[in-house]
C-alpha cells in the first residue's frame, strides 16, 4: 500500500513539474513574440521604401532631443527637436547588408511633431526614383530639402547644380506650402519666400542620371501674392505659375 502511495506521489510531482516547465516555455515564447512585435527602431528619423530596398536616416553615434520652445513658424512647443550626427543608410532587398551613402553635417538639427520615422516624399524622373527628405516639417521661409535616388538596386545622394562654374549643392530650399512637381521630365521646385521679397523663384531642373545630379535649366520669378491666392483655391492640386516676371 505504501508503495502504491509513493508511486502516485511521484507521478503527480512529475506531472506538476512538466506543466510548470511547459508554462514557462509558453511564457517565454509569448515574451519573444511580444519583443518581435515591438522591434520598431525609434532612433530612425526618416525612411524611404522602394522595390529595391530602403533608405534610412538615423544617428551615427550620438543624438540629443529637446522641446523647440515657444510656438512659431518653425514649429510648436509640443514638437521634438533632435541634434546629432546622422547618416543615410541603404538596405537593399537583396540582403547584401546596409551601406552608408551619405553623412549629414555635425550637430545636424531635425524638428518633427513626434518620434515616428518620417516617410520621404517620392517622385519619379525617367527610370530613377527620387526621395525628398525635409529635416524640419515646417519653416518660416523654406524647407531644407535633401534628395536621394534609387536605380538598379543602388541608392545615392542627388547633388544640385545651380551654376556650372560653382560646386554643386547637397540640398536646396523649397517653399513649405508647395510640393515638388515633375513636368515634361523636369523637376520644378518652388523656392522659399523672404521678408520684403515680392517674387518667389521657381527652379526648373533636368536630371543627369550618370552624374546623379539635378541641373538647373532656368529660373522663373513668380509674384508671391499670386502663389498665395492659388493656395487658397482648394480645387487646385497643381499650382499654375502666374505672374512670371523673367527667366534667369
Amino acid at each position: 500500500m505504501m508503495k502504491l502511495k509513493m508511486t502516485l506521489i511521484l507521478t503527480l510531482l512529475a506531472l506538476f513539474t512538466a506543466c510548470t516547465n511547459q508554462g514557462e516555455r509558453n511564457a517565454g515564447s509569448n515574451f519573444s513574440e511580444a519583443v518581435d512585435f515591438s522591434k520598431e527602431d525609434r532612433s530612425v528619423r526618416a525612411i524611404a521604401v522602394s522595390q529595391d530596398g530602403k533608405i534610412i536616416i538615423k544617428p551615427e553615434s550620438q543624438e540629443s532631443s529637446e522641446a523647440p520652445g515657444a510656438p512659431s513658424c518653425y514649429g510648436l512647443e509640443t514638437d521634438l527637436k533632435w541634434t546629432g550626427d546622422y547618416e543615410v543608410l541603404w538596405e537593399p532587398i537583396s540582403g547584401k547588408g546596409s551601406s552608408k551613402i551619405m553623412s549629414f553635417p555635425d550637430e545636424f538639427e531635425i524638428i518633427q511633431p513626434n518620434d515616428k520615422a518620417v516617410q520621404m516624399e517620392k517622385i519619379t524622373i525617367g527610370d530613377t526614383d527620387l526621395f525628398a527628405y525635409f529635416p524640419s516639417y515646417t519653416d518660416c521661409h523654406a524647407l531644407e530639402t535633401y534628395l536621394f535616388g534609387v536605380k538598379d538596386g543602388e541608392a545615392f545622394p542627388i547633388t544640385i547644380a545651380m551654376n556650372p562654374e560653382e560646386q554643386p549643392l547637397t540640398h536646396i530650399g523649397k517653399h513649405p506650402n508647395y510640393p515638388l512637381q515633375v513636368t515634361s521630365g523636369d523637376l520644378e521646385i518652388i523656392g522659399g519666400e523672404g521678408g520684403g521679397r515680392e517674387f518667389v523663384d521657381v527652379y526648373h531642373f533636368s536630371y543627369d542620371s550618370e552624374k546623379h545630379a539635378l541641373i538647373l535649366q532656368k529660373t522663373d520669378q513668380v509674384n508671391g501674392n499670386d502663389l498665395r491666392n492659388e493656395l487658397l483655391k482648394p480645387q487646385n492640386d497643381i499650382v499654375p505659375y502666374k505672374g512670371v516676371r523673367k527667366h534667369a
